[in-house]
C-alpha cells in the first residue's frame, strides 16, 4: 500500500474520500451555522460519549461497533449541522446503524430503552423510537450509503504481531495504544487520517511511552534505513506519525486543562519525543 497526495491530504485507501483537511473541518456546516470550534468539538465528544455509554451497556465492543458508530457520527456532521440535527438522536441512530453494519445488531427499541435508562436526563421523549428510525434514513442518505469502513484496532493488532518482544511487554504496549484509540474516538482524528496511519502512529507512541529502543527491537523484514511501518504503508513520512501523536497528546492536554487536573503519567507523555 502506498501513499498518494490530493490537495495536501495523505491518502492510503479506498475510504480516503472521507478524509478531510483541517481547513475542511474548520469550515464544517456547524461552523457555517454559527457554532464555534470549541463548541463543535464539545458536541462531537458528547455524542460519542452517548454512543460509548449506551453501546457498552448493550455489551457492544469498541472494535468494531462503537468505533464505527463514532465514525458515522463524525462523518454525518461533516455534511450536516448540529443546529439542524441534535446530537442525542444522532448518536443513537449511528449506534443502531453501526450494529447492523458490523453484524452486532441490536433492536432499535433496546437501544432506546437503554438510552433512557442510563441517560434519563437526555432521553425522555415519547417519540424517541420513531425519531431514531427517521434519523437512520437521514444518516444513510447523508453518508451516501457508504457504510464500509476499517478501524485502527484491526490494524493495531496486525502490526503488533511483527515484533519479536516479550509477550507481557507487547500486551502492555498494545493496551496503551488501545486506550488511546478509545479516548480519541470522540475527536476528529478519524476524519483527518486513515486507520492505518492512526494505528501506526499510536503504536509507535506506545513504544516511546514504554521507552523501547526501536533500533534494538527485532521485527519481521527489518533492514537498515527502513522503518517497521514500511512493511505496511509505503512512503509514509515521520511527520505523519508526529502529527497524529501530537493530535492525541494535545487532546489529553486539553482535557486535563478543562478538568483542572493532571493527567496520569502526564509528565512522561508531555516530555516524550514522538519522532521515531
Amino acid at each position: 500500500m502506498s501513499i498518494t497526495t490530493r490537495n495536501d491530504r495523505q491518502l492510503v485507501n479506498a475510504n480516503s474520500g472521507w478524509i478531510f483537511t483541517l481547513r475542511d473541518i474548520n469550515d464544517s456546516p456547524s461552523r457555517a451555522a454559527g457554532i464555534d470550534n470549541e463548541s463543535e468539538q464539545k458536541l462531537r465528544r458528547e455524542g460519542c460519549n452517548i454512543i460509548w455509554n449506551v453501546g457498552s451497556t448493550l455489551k457492544l465492543k469498541e472494535n468494531p461497533t462503537l468505533y464505527t458508530a463514532c465514525t458515522f457520527f463524525h462523518r454525518f456532521y461533516m455534511v450536516q449541522s448540529f443546529k439542524e440535527y441534535p446530537l442525542e438522536v444522532a448518536a443513537l441512530g449511528c449506534l443502531f446503524l453501526a450494529g447492523k453494519v458490523e453484524e452486532t445488531p441490536k433492536k432499535c427499541r433496546d437501544v432506546v430503552n437503554v438510552a433512557k435508562e442510563v441517560l434519563p436526563d437526555k432521553f425522555s421523549s415519547a417519540t424517541l423510537l420513531q425519531d431514531v428510525f427517521q434519523f437512520e434514513r437521514i444518516l444513510l442518505s447523508t453518508l451516501g450509503f457508504d457504510l464500509n469502513l476499517e478501524n485502527p484496532y484491526t490494524f493495531l493488532m496486525k502490526y503488533a504481531k511483527i515484533f519479536n518482544i516479550e509477550s507481557t511487554k507487547k500486551r502492555e504496549i498494545v493496551q496503551f495504544a488501545w486506550t488511546f484509540l478509545n479516548d480519541c474516538a470522540g475527536t476528529t482524528l478519524c476524519l483527518q487520517y486513515e486507520p492505518e496511519i492512526i494505528a501506526i502512529a499510536i503504536l509507535q507512541l506506545g513504544f516511546k511511552f514504554h521507552k523501547m529502543d526501536m533500533t534494538t527491537i527485532s521485527y519481521e523484514n527489518k533492514s537498515d534505513g527502513s522503518f517497521w511501518w514500511d512493511n505496511f504503508v509505503e512512503g509514509m513520512q515521520n511527520q505523519h506519525i508526529d502529527d497524529v501523536c501530537h493530535f492525541a497528546l494535545d487532546y489529553y492536554e486539553n482535557i486535563s486543562r478543562r478538568s483542572n487536573t493532571t493527567m496520569e503519567n502526564g509528565s512522561a507523555l508531555e516530555n516524550m519525543a514522538t519522532s521515531p
